[in-house]
């Protein structure tokens, strides 16, 4: 079967809250000006002169554009044909956007046609959109005998400072627009599909820019992050933080009465922090406040939670050593002290604890 995420198309479909507990958020775009019916989907920098796809749209006027963000990219872009509030994912199909000529028949296994990107934006437009550009690049190649290319001389201003622009190629008030997005991992190809409601007609064209998997931007480290969270109680939490606030604060005074309660411990993740209260410690040079929190562990030192993937096997010591920045005197003494295994008791002094 040709390549459809149907989880990633649905996620359009999201409301506000259910989008952040995938870590996916709306940017809008600004509204597409549709004049012929017939949109282009491409890198407008690279391919500019792309077709527009085969199925056109009855509708005519101004639609709004999205993209959803996920992982600071873009994970899809939406041009909406139809209010989002009256549409329901599971009364909708969805059907390849093709180019005249293109067949799914053709494609293998998780293949797909996709427009390339090797410029790293990506754009909707109409097909009348794609001729206004291509007047302003002859208008502007005819007049300036230093033109460069349109990026360098038209758009680079429209994209300098931001990843997304709403540009009109015959300036602003004139019919039509071409809506750019940065393209999720940059270059590559990337395939578009059509939402369509049961009469065949289409109320969404979507670009799927492929960072995520399942319309679910997280990734592992973030979805084991999210299950410890939720695995906290509000009060846990609320101590917990409160003990990482103490330990980044080098208030040794706060941490005790935090620590007597019994609901953070110092080894525990603190979920803001992404690390331990001993790390945190650590990492701040504050050596009372390490103090304290040593005092509260039985025996030796313990390691630090591997709560993510990229954590280093390696202990609070060895953490300590590693960091560019020296140690205030007397942390990584009072780390090796903790650390060294407890002298092996005498035997005699066994016979008599057992005996």
């Amino acid at each position: 079967m040709a390549y459809l995420d149907i989880d990633n198309l649905q996620s359009i479909f999201l409301d506000d809250e259910a989008l952040r507990a995938r870590h996916l958020q709306r940017q809008p775009c600004g509204a597409l000006n549709i004049t012929s019916g017939r949109i282009v989907a491409c890198d407008p920098l690279v391919q500019p002169e792309r077709e527009p796809f085969a199925r056109s749209v009855s509708g005519r006027g101004a639609f709004p554009v999205e993209v959803l963000q996920g992982g600071g990219r873009h994970a899809l872009a939406v041009l909406w044909l139809r209010e989002r509030a009256g549409l329901r994912a599971s009364d909708l199909q969805w059907e390849a956007a093709l180019l005249e000529g293109q067949s799914q028949d053709e494609l293998g296994s998780d293949e797909f046609y996709g427009y390339p990107v090797d410029a790293g934006v990506g754009c909707f437009m109409d097909a009348d959109g794609a001729k206004a550009m291509a007047e302003r690049e002859a208008r502007e190649s005819a007049t300036n005998p230093e033109y460069v290319s349109y990026y360098d001389d038209v758009l680079g201003a429209d994209l300098a400072s931001a990843d997304i622009a709403d540009h009109y190629p015959l300036g602003a008030g004139s019919a039509n627009n071409v809506l750019i997005f940065s393209a999720g991992w940059g270059d590559g190809s990337y395939p578009s599909f059509w939402a369509l409601d049961a009469a065949g007609e289409p109320v969404a064209l979507v670009t799927d820019f492929m960072v995520m998997q399942g319309g679910d931007a997280r990734d592992e480290d973030d979805k084991r992050s999210d299950a410890y969270l939720a695995s906290l109680s509000s009060e846990k939490l609320a101590a917990l933080e409160a003990l990482g606030a103490a330990a980044v604060a080098g208030d040794a005074a706060a941490i005790q009465p935090l620590l007597d309660g019994g609901l953070a411990q110092p080894n525990e993740i603190i979920p803001s922090l992404g690390e331990t209260a001993i790390m945190s410690a650590i990492r701040m040079n504050q050596l009372d406040a390490l103090r304290v929190l040593l005092a509260a562990l039985p025996g030796q030192l313990p390691m630090p939670p591997q709560f993510y993937r990229m954590d280093e096997e390696e202990s609070y010591l060895d953490y300590a050593r590693r960091l560019k920045k020296p140690r205030v005197e007397g942390l990584i003494e009072l780390l090796e002290k903790v650390a060294a295994p407890a002298p092996a008791a005498k035997p005699g002094f066994l016979k008599r604890l057992f005996s």
